[in-house]
């Protein structure tokens, strides 16, 4: 193979590890999606993180709905990884990005892109019980919240589907 040949094959892999290139646009559909919530830390309450990883996608999607604000502000980030990163790595990064870091080595993401405010938002929330918290006594409101998440495509990143989904939220109950 000459040269320039191996010039031109070598072009896509620098874009890919560059995180140009996501062999082609991804479609991150909801119901290909397993969902993970987590409310709590080793410490206890906290804000609330959604993590829907699409394994036969390499992707993850992450809310955080802030529970410290009274309007509950989502924001929302993707990442993608490198075509071919098993649904077991995908657990691990996902479980290092709320825990103390079980998993040493983790696959990165070759692209993370934060979505436009507004993206996802919380439309409706109910009150559905209480938890004290034993470190502090705090005590926090638990609430079942409805998210509305509209559709949001990245030009030959991803595409993410327009959806709903319900989720808990801790708020810390002033005393």
């Amino acid at each position: 193979m000459n040269k320039p040949t191996m010039k031109l094959l070598a072009l896509p892999l620098i874009a890919f590890l560059c995180g140009t290139l996501h062999a082609a646009e991804t479609d991150l559909i909801f119901k290909d999606a397993k969902k993970e919530l987590v409310r709590h830390s080793m410490i206890g309450v906290r804000d609330t993180l959604i993590f829907y990883t699409f394994a036969e996608k390499s992707a993850v999607l992450v809310f955080r709905i802030d529970n410290k604000a009274a309007l509950l502000p989502v924001s929302g980030t993707v990442h993608l990884f490198a075509p071919g990163t098993t649904a077991e790595d995908l657990g691990k990064w996902v479980n290092n990005q709320h825990s103390d870091g079980l998993f040493p080595e983790v696959p990165e993401p070759v692209i993370t892109n934060r979505l436009a405010d507004g993206t996802c938002t919380v439309t409706a929330r109910e009150l559905v019980g209480q938890e004290k918290q034993a470190l502090n006594d705090d005590v926090f409101a638990d609430y079942k919240v409805k998210l509305t998440v509209k559709e949001h495509r990245e030009e030959g990143k991803f595409r993410i589907a327009a959806f709903e989904d319900e989720a808990n939220v801790f708020v810390k109950i002033e005393k």
